[in-house]
């Protein structure tokens, strides 16, 4: 019998810690952070990488210990999917530079009327009556603890006493639209196709007035068994371990898994709750039909449609119908009342198996499919004018320098759309897809060139310092271009962030970019970049 190896496997991500460092020297195999957009692999993971020929993963010719390496390296591979090509993935995802945005002339205004000082939450504790003071912190905070409920639901119960909190409901519907005005601002001004946010703080504010449960403040509001943090590692988790099965041809499976402490804590939170609903017991096998229906069931509860890409259909059901937690959990519902037969019906792990059981799935829920999404989206990516030019600027990395952050994210999730289309098994199960599957219309060839094309955008090297991904049609003079660019903005919303809620001294650092240059260059950088956004240098700023 194979043995695993612990050390390629074993992991203590830090799941939505925001770095400050790269990972070598800790428990982390790897990790992909959402704030900085970057996939990084320890030392030893990437060791491991460097002697695999992009396009052979499964080869006879790789070691165990290879293969082992790569299953890390796929499992973060879907973590920057989750966030990239999925549509809470794409809304959460911009909430950073949806909370700079959205507050950027309210700290002008600041500026100009109290001058430099830090930090905005510190003013407003010592008695502060500023309607732009409020408004940022308002707004900063409703996005933020929008992704943090969303995260993990247990921190509500925290959130709730926090005077800045208004509710559940509110906090969404401001994620959601702040997330699409940035869209709209950078690619669709009048919404000629985006969904017109402007039409919703009416329906909202007859929420809060009608007293809806979950969007006034105070409201009592219940709480689904899991967060999308559960989502996203048991969806990377299993799908990690889908591909370590088939490739060392069905030689470890889930007994092997669990005594190598791999089904364990947040790793199995999920596939453990989606099985008590079900009333079904943990299978044998990894690639039993009940663990392609968790997946999918993952893949539809990260893929919500209410707001995004479709207009808003009833908003007194926004949070249930958006959130993760609650639509896995009520999936789970549904196939134990309505389609016990589900349990086994996924065999193929085909196209055709991915569209019929999601939309029966979402269609009794009174929901769309990610399928049907992401035929809007494709409609998008043919029809319109303004989106045709924006993937042009992708496909050569001429990018526009206005919203430059958001035109390259979002035209990643639009490329990412574009195959789900065309193969949704892919990314639904891209384990098993990693091996020729009877009866699945998918070659391997193309399982492979699909994984090379949505590689994460940056990632780090064996130093720790972020690259851009390698891209074979275009130069690293335009790539080290657009990677500048993309961290000059991602520096300047990490200093927003400090300025409005962290106190002490700026933390102009920044290590975790690059570890070519010095101290002074990297802080001097840093200061210049937030200066050609607020005129003023952080070292200006009076510390409260």
């Amino acid at each position: 019998m194979l043995r695993l190896n612990s050390i390629l496997l074993e992991s203590d991500e830090f799941a939505d810690a925001l770095l400050s460092s790269p990972i070598n020297g800790t428990n982390a195999k790897g990790v992909y952070n959402p704030m900085e957009f970057v996939l990084r692999l320890r030392e030893d993971i990437h060791k491991e990488l460097e002697s695999l020929t992009p396009g052979v993963y499964t080869g006879a010719s790789y070691s165990p210990n290879q293969i082992q390496a790569f299953s890390t390296y796929l499992h973060e591979t879907i973590h920057w999917w989750q966030h990239v090509g999925s549509n809470f993935g794409l809304i959460s995802s911009l909430k950073f530079p949806a909370q700079s945005h959205i507050t950027h002339s309210d700290l002008r205004i600041i500026l100009s009327s109290f001058g430099p000082f830090k930090s905005i939450k510190k003013f407003d504790h010592v008695g502060s009556t500023s309607k732009e003071i409020n408004k940022i912190l308002n707004n900063w905070h409703d996005i933020e603890y929008a992704g943090q409920i969303a995260f993990d639901h247990d921190r509500l119960h925290t959130i709730v006493n926090d005077p800045y909190f208004d509710s559940w409901g509110h906090s969404y519907s401001l994620m959601w639209a702040s997330a699409i005005w940035s869209l709209a601002s950078t690619v669709d001004s009048d919404f000629s196709f985006l969904p017109d946010i402007r039409e919703w703080e009416t329906e909202f504010n007859l929420l809060r007035d009608s007293k809806v449960q979950g969007f006034y403040y105070g409201s009592p509001q219940g709480i689904p068994p899991l967060g999308i943090r559960a989502i996203f590692e048991g969806q990377a988790r299993f799908s990690q371990l889908q591909y370590l099965s088939r490739a060392f041809n069905g030689n470890v499976d889930l007994n092997d898994f669990e005594s190598n402490g791999m089904l364990k804590g947040i790793y199995i939170m999920a596939f453990d709750i989606f099985l008590k609903a079900l009333n079904e017991q943990r299978p044998s096998s990894i690639c039993d039909p009940l663990v392609a229906l968790f997946l999918l069931v993952c893949d539809i509860a990260i893929n919500p449609t209410d707001g995004f890409p479709f207009t808003i259909t009833h908003p007194e059901s926004f949070i249930i119908t958006n959130d993760p937690g609650y639509r896995f959990y009520i999936q789970c519902m549904f196939i134990r009342d309505k389609f016990p037969e589900l349990k086994k019906a996924i065999k193929k792990y085909s196209k055709e198996e991915y569209i019929e059981i999601s939309e029966k799935i979402t269609h009794a829920m009174g929901c769309l499919s990610p399928f049907e999404s992401s035929i809007i989206v494709y409609d998008w990516i043919q029809t319109k004018s303004e989106i045709k030019s924006l993937l042009k600027e992708e496909a050569t990395y001429d990018f526009l320098t206005v919203n430059q952050p958001i035109r390259l994210f979002f035209s990643k999730y639009l490329r990412f759309q574009e195959d789900k289309f065309k193969y949704p098994q892919a990314f639904c199960w891209p384990g098993m897809n990693f091996s020729n599957l009877q009866g699945n219309t998918l070659e391997l060839t193309e399982m492979f060139t699909l994984f090379e094309k949505h590689k994460a955008l940056f990632v780090d090297d064996i130093h720790g310092d972020i690259y851009h991904s390698s891209h074979e049609k275009l130069s690293p003079e335009k790539l080290d271009w657009v990677l500048n660019d993309f961290f000059s903005w991602n520096s300047v919303f990490d200093l927003t962030r400090q300025w409005i809620s962290k106190e002490g001294p700026f933390n102009l650092n920044l290590r975790w970019l690059s570890s070519k240059h010095s101290r002074s260059e990297r802080e001097n950088w840093v200061s210049n970049n937030f200066e050609n956004a607020y005129n003023v240098r952080p070292e200006a700023f009076r510390i409260l």
